[in-house]
């Protein structure tokens, strides 16, 4: 009942989250992203004090060589990982200059997110021997082998930092729930998805209720349907983010054909966000994109 409770409280926190005016809502997704960097930093930080201290795991270049399994294996989540920059434009309309904000923040949030994939990847692999990493708990491996510089205090770290954890993950999911609702109430309001109900706004808060909750119902249903699957907690993330990623990408699919042939077609149509390339480099673009989306899905 525990497990039950505290998963249907973890969702429904989230749609609260955007159902609640954007003035205030937006700061859960904000202080989740600067306890995010924070947890970062204290692990690579702790890392390299660990290096210091115990040495290096051993590692060759050869490690590093890359295989076509590999490639087809890391290319969904990879995708998973860098998709979604673009949804914060949905909510443009509450922004003080979007059109010079977006652009910004798109590729402002995109080398932050680099930089926190890369930097402990590369802690993990300098401290957790090869042949005992894992994919889903490497993280939490390595926090646990490099918190051993903080010597007694090392096991109070480790709650407070998981503790965070689970506050980034509730932040995580508000930002979605804010941005993908926002995207298909629009949608709705014109004429996509029974627009005369889901497209429709809340007066005095400006969200989209009616979709936040119907997002909540959807994501209980994938929730409750998870939990039936027997297994260790990796066999269950593992079902769970193959379904994130499936169902993430195939929307893409639909996305990028549709963004080309607007450009083409309706090249008169004012767009306050474009990328700064004729056509020939954003078909170019889009094509590649497409290729490399269809190939992750699949």
């Amino acid at each position: 009942a525990t497990d039950y409770a505290f998963k249907l409280g973890f969702t429904w926190l989230t749609v609260l989250a955007a159902i609640i005016s954007l003035h205030y809502g937006k700061w859960l997704p904000t202080v989740g992203a600067i306890l995010k960097v924070l947890i970062l930093i204290l692990f690579v930080g702790s890392a390299i004090a660990y290096v210091v201290n115990n040495g290096m795991a051993p590692l060759s270049a050869g490690d590093f060589s890359p295989t076509l399994l590999g490639f087809l294996g890391a290319t969904p989540v990879l995708l998973f990982a860098f998709l979604g920059f673009d949804s914060g434009s949905s909510a443009a309309a509450e922004m003080k200059n979007p059109s010079r904000d977006v652009p910004v923040g798109v590729l402002r949030s995109t080398a932050i997110a680099a930089a926190c994939y890369i930097l402990p990847i590369a802690a993990i692999l300098a401290v957790v021997p090869k042949d005992q990493l894992s994919g889903v708990g490497g993280f939490l491996d390595a926090t646990k082998i490099v918190f051993g510089v903080f010597g007694g205090a090392a096991d109070s770290v480790m709650r407070v930092v998981s503790l965070l954890l689970v506050l980034t993950f509730v932040a995580q999911g508000a930002a979605w729930m804010m941005v993908s609702d926002r995207m298909q109430a629009m949608a709705a309001a014109d004429g996509a998805f029974y627009g005369g109900f889901f497209g429709h706004f809340n007066r005095r808060l400006g969200t989209p209720v009616r979709m936040n909750l119907l997002s909540g119902v959807v994501g209980t249903v994938f929730l409750l349907a998870a939990m039936q699957v027997d297994g260790s907690a990796a066999s269950v993330f593992e079902v769970v983010l193959i379904i994130s990623i499936t169902t993430y990408l195939l929307a893409y699919l639909l996305v990028f054909p549709a963004a080309i042939r607007l450009r083409t077609v309706r090249p008169d149509v004012p767009r306050p966000f474009r990328v700064p390339v004729g056509n020939a480099g954003w078909l170019a673009m889009g094509v590649v994109t497409f290729a490399w989306i269809a190939l992750g899905s699949w």
